[in-house]
């Protein structure tokens, strides 16, 4: 099959998916609204989505060989760190709202490259450091809608919630890229979602009253529409869109989720951005594409040359 054919489905594939993933804080923001905390949210969104994710297993990777005990403790570490990733993030949600707390999550290939270059003992280069200080420079913006005086009043707690996902998703996304390669990322994604729901089974019971979580009709519906919507049906179609145009290719594709995601609470949720939050997004998300490609930098420092030739 050419890639002619192939490239506008997986175009498909990958944006379907990312307008799935942009709705996870809208119903995440309606099953709160609906009653149900933020426990009983992961329970539920977690305890329907692994068994769907092991029934996608037995259809498409059932022929392989069993998961060996050192997979499955790289899927433990890697289910424990998207644990507290998923914690951290619907906290943010709750404490925060969407829009500001989907930008924040949204430093986390900042923070990927930190760890990268700890981890190779290698200084960040100078484009990186420059698209490092400028994507926390847009958060800041975010952070204070209302000048410098604002951050009096921003909800700090609520923030570190944020970045706290924002670290442990880096971390997460880190580990999951060496174990997929001899595992598989349906396999994968199954075995550390089985821990994930294991540690909120166990987690939860010990910081929360389990007699205080309910489970209300409205909340239950809109955690189902979490697990399949935007967790289950997400992966799936991100999985075939990878497989037909390219991890490259589907990150940039991506980067429209922060955009879709602010679209959305204001149309749903009425949660609006000050003129100053909008400049702060915009750098955000300018930094983030910036980093994930070399076409912007490349096209900036074209533009330069330009001007003083």
């Amino acid at each position: 099959m050419s890639t002619k054919q192939t490239e506008p489905i997986a175009i498909a594939f990958v944006s379907f998916a990312t307008v799935a993933l942009a709705f996870k804080g809208i119903f995440a923001k309606f099953a709160y609204m609906g009653g149900i905390g933020v426990d009983g949210l992961l329970l539920l969104r977690f305890g329907l989505a692994v068994p769907l994710f092991w029934l996608g297993v037995y259809f498409l990777a059932r022929r392989t060989a069993p998961l060996t005990w050192v997979q499955w403790k790289g899927c433990m570490f890697a289910g424990f760190m998207f644990f507290f990733a998923t914690y951290c993030d619907f906290t943010a949600i709750d404490k925060i709202g969407v829009s500001v707390s989907r930008l924040i999550l949204f430093t986390y290939p900042m923070i990927v490259m930190l760890i990268n270059a700890v981890m190779d003992r290698q200084m960040p280069s100078l484009h990186q450091w420059v698209v490092f200080v400028t994507t926390y420079f847009g958060i800041s913006l975010v952070m204070m809608p209302g000048g410098v005086n604002s951050f009096d009043n921003f909800d700090w707690i609520g923030a570190s919630w944020a970045l706290g996902a924002a670290v442990t998703y880096a971390v997460y996304l880190i580990t999951s890229q060496e174990i997929m390669k001899s595992l598989g990322s349906v396999r994968f994604t199954a075995a550390s979602g089985s821990v994930t729901l294991s540690m909120m089974l166990v987690f939860i019971p010990l910081i929360t009253d389990v007699q205080n979580i309910s489970f209300p009709a409205e909340g239950v519906f809109w955690s189902a529409a979490i697990a399949v919507f935007c967790t289950v049906v997400p992966f799936f179609l991100l999985f075939e869109g990878i497989k037909r145009c390219g991890a490259t290719q589907a990150s940039l594709i991506s980067l429209s989720g922060p955009v879709l995601t602010v679209l959305l609470a204001w149309l749903f949720l009425g949660e609006i951005l000050t003129s100053v939050q909008i400049l702060g997004a915009a750098i955000t998300i300018f930094g983030v594409a910036s980093l994930k490609s070399n076409w912007a930098f490349q096209h900036i420092r074209r533009l330069f040359k330009m001007c003083w030739a």
